[in-house]
């Protein structure tokens, strides 16, 4: 879920931009950001920076940051990354409380007891280099968590019925002939196929064939090749289909391939519900004003946290995920 989550608010990046001459709004030097009435402050942020940092730092090493990549270096492509999901989280925070989306007696125990163990993970020594309070944590995590009800209710509200035909997928023989090769000569090996002959007996000598089978589900080929393969019954072949200076002819080697269209409606219906959020997001941030201070952000340095503790946010998160 989380993985997700994060993935499709990096897809989402390019709807904000930095606003920080904004006159109905001024941040203070320890904020962040704001999404409307919702602010993000620097204790908060560092929860989050911190996380990337001990993330990564485990696995590479200190070394990570300084990583030349095609655009700077390692350390400002995360940068780049976490601000964005910054402002996605604390949008989505504010689309829940829109939508009177609050979080329940139980949800709220759950924050303050993540706050309470990330805490004691920073220990007295982080607290006093980062800032990071007790009540910082607890709204991260409270914002958090209404990010998540936000996405919940986002899928609900994005459920949609696909029906097995539609994620159908099917498996076919396809040979390719060059048109070099000729019409007619395409038409004696579809009439030695039909008549029972073996595919490498029919393919055997011949130059400019191939022949692959594959799996293939609607939208993979042209519409016209689509619709002869979809209609194809089991152990038929199709009529010669000229596309793209070739010649093609279909055997059906299976017409509904049980597994593999389950897979592929549970695809389907994942990207339906994940466009729904995106929707959502974006009608979010057309309506809300985002703003953001610049000088606070590219103030700090990875390298700046080299002597706090590797605590990382997501590890306390279990139970405000459902």
């Amino acid at each position: 879920m989380k993985k997700r989550i994060i993935a499709l608010f990096l897809s989402l990046c390019l709807l904000f931009t930095a606003c920080s001459g904004s006159s109905e709004m001024v941040l203070r030097a320890d904020e962040l950001l704001a999404v409307g009435d919702i602010v993000c402050t620097w204790p908060q942020a560092q929860i989050f920076i911190l996380s990337q940092y001990s993330k990564y730092t485990s696995v590479y090493g200190k070394g990570i940051w300084q990583v030349e990549m095609a655009e700077g270096n390692f350390e400002s492509y995360i940068k780049e990354g976490l601000l964005d999901y910054l402002k996605l989280l604390y949008l989505a925070d504010y689309g829940a409380r829109k939508e009177k989306l609050e979080l329940s007696q139980a949800e709220q125990s759950a924050v303050s007891r993540a706050a309470e163990a990330y805490m004691q993970a920073l220990g007295e020594e982080g607290r006093q280099k980062t800032g990071i309070s007790r009540e910082a944590a607890e709204a991260a995590y409270a914002s958090y968590a209404r990010a998540q009800i936000f996405y919940r209710q986002a899928m609900i509200n994005g459920q949609v019925e696909i029906s097995d035909e539609e994620a159908r997928v099917i498996s076919i023989q396809l040979i390719e002939v060059e048109q070099r090769v000729g019409y007619v000569q395409t038409r004696e090996m579809l009439k030695d196929l039909e008549a029972g002959k073996s595919l490498s007996e029919v393919l055997r000598g011949q130059d400019g064939v191939s022949s692959r089978r594959e799996q293939v589900v609607r939208g993979q080929y042209s519409q016209d090749l689509e619709t002869i393969a979809f209609s194809l019954k089991e152990g038929q072949w199709s009529p010669i289909i000229t596309q793209d200076a070739s010649y093609y002819l279909l055997h059906s080697l299976s017409a509904f391939e049980r597994e593999a269209t389950a897979q592929h409606k549970a695809e389907m219906e994942k990207q339906a519900r994940d466009e729904n959020l995106n929707r959502m997001l974006k009608q979010l941030a057309d309506t809300v004003q985002l703003i953001y201070n610049p000088k606070r952000w590219e103030a700090w340095t990875m390298q700046q946290y080299e002597e706090c503790p590797a605590v990382n946010f997501y590890d306390y998160v279990s139970e405000l995920i459902k």
